[in-house]
């Protein structure tokens, strides 16, 4: 992995400016300026592929895994077409952080990592999210 976290989307060609660029880089820029995996133990990078498709569209599934080999979480989840379809880019980004929070508290205690302190480094995650304001409700206008 290129560096400890990545983050990128496949999504619907519909969608593109929901889910700009600038989402992608706040959230991995953010990550990568203020979280150290090696504080938690053994991972030494985490990928995150937010798929954004329409709801009929299979090609690309939830996933999560765990490389023990390289040290390495990759993962890639669905957020709602129609969700996002209707959203600000700021929204989007909400939805976003969201999203990754959620996908780690599910999906990390099941893989049960050892040597990986996956509850501090969720904790952690989360109130640098909520510090940038993204897992705060936003109005609607």
């Amino acid at each position: 992995m290129r560096d400890p976290f990545v983050v990128s989307s496949i999504s619907w060609h519909e969608v593109t400016d929901e889910v700009a660029i600038d989402n992608i880089n706040q959230i991995e820029d953010v990550l990568q300026a203020n979280v150290k995996l090696s504080e938690y133990g053994v991972i030494t990078g985490v990928a995150f592929i937010y798929i954004i498709e329409h709801d009929d569209n299979h090609m690309h599934e939830d996933q999560f895994s765990y490389s023990v080999k390289r040290g390495e979480v990759s993962t890639q989840m669905r957020l709602s077409y129609d969700e996002v379809q209707k959203s600000t880019p700021e929204e989007v980004l909400h939805l976003m952080a969201a999203k990754y929070i959620d996908t780690m508290l599910e999906w990390l205690p099941k893989k049960k990592i050892a040597n990986f302190d996956w509850q501090r480094f969720v904790k952690d995650v989360q109130n640098l999210f909520a510090r940038q304001g993204w897992l705060q409700a936003l109005e609607v206008a």
